[in-house]
């Protein structure tokens, strides 16, 4: 196993333990299952935003006055943008340039391709921003719609640019791939299901669909992470595809 395999499972490993960590720090500030942040975040208006709120993250049967600003879910998103955020943006890039074409005849199409990731974890750092703000808005009574409508705007965007994202990750791992088996088609499946999931989650404001999604690229990204950690050749995926290419 060569230096570049080295650090490739390093990194591979890091960043998987850092999305487990988010993922399970995230669940511990959930009070119950069902509550989700993608519907709160999908709403669209103020009453529905407070109805929901109410609903999920109040304990049960208190009012509005009687709750000190909602702090598990005020710890919920902070922990999406220090841990969860990284944690997908990275395994993205990592995916994305280890898939990509070679670095000595397309660095700069190496590097625009992993801009829909990067870009997305920005927009999901503002809309966790924007919901602490108007949590803020909601505490003094002054709540507006205008204020969900952004948030809901840089939800939309940001499932977008997960979906562009995953559809770069479904180019590059389908012509990777090895062999006409299910086993080496399962992962860009997996995420071509996740990016249209994403899709159809931007379009139509769909909770739903961002759950199917969210399952769709945990096994998809999941499976490429683990197969190029374990990967014992010499060469790596992005020299060995670059160097068959044509592109």
């Amino acid at each position: 196993m060569n230096g570049s395999s080295i650090r490739r499972r390093r990194i591979a490993k890091w960043l998987t333990g850092l999305m487990v960590l988010g993922v399970l720090a995230m669940a511990a500030t959930t009070p119950h299952w069902g509550a989700s942040q993608a519907s709160l975040l999908l709403t669209g208006n103020a009453a529905r935003f407070r109805a929901l709120l109410l609903h999920d993250w109040a304990p049960t049967g208190a009012a509005l006055k009687d709750i000190a600003g909602f702090p598990m879910l005020r710890a919920n998103l902070l922990l999406d943008s220090l841990l969860v955020v990284p944690a997908y943006c990275g395994l993205l890039v990592f995916v994305t340039l280890a898939l990509g074409p070679a670095a000595n005849r397309y660095p700069s199409l190496r590097q625009w391709l992993c801009v829909p990731a990067v870009a997305a974890g920005l927009f999901d750092i503002a809309e966790n921003g924007m919901t602490g703000h108007a949590l803020d808005e909601l505490m003094h009574a002054r709540l507006v719609d205008e204020s969900v409508a952004d948030i809901t705007l840089a939800s939309r965007l940001k499932w977008a640019l997960l979906a562009v994202a995953l559809v770069v990750v479904v180019w590059r791992a389908w012509r990777w791939r090895r062999g006409p088996g299910i086993r080496s088609a399962l992962a860009p499946l997996a995420c071509a299901l996740a990016a249209a999931a994403f899709g159809v989650a931007a379009w139509f404001s769909l909770a739903q669909a961002v759950s199917i999604g969210l399952v769709a690229a945990l096994v998809g990204v999941g499976t490429l992470v683990r197969s190029m950690a374990t990967q014992r050749s010499a060469t790596p995926p992005r020299a060995e595809f670059g160097a068959r290419s044509h592109e």
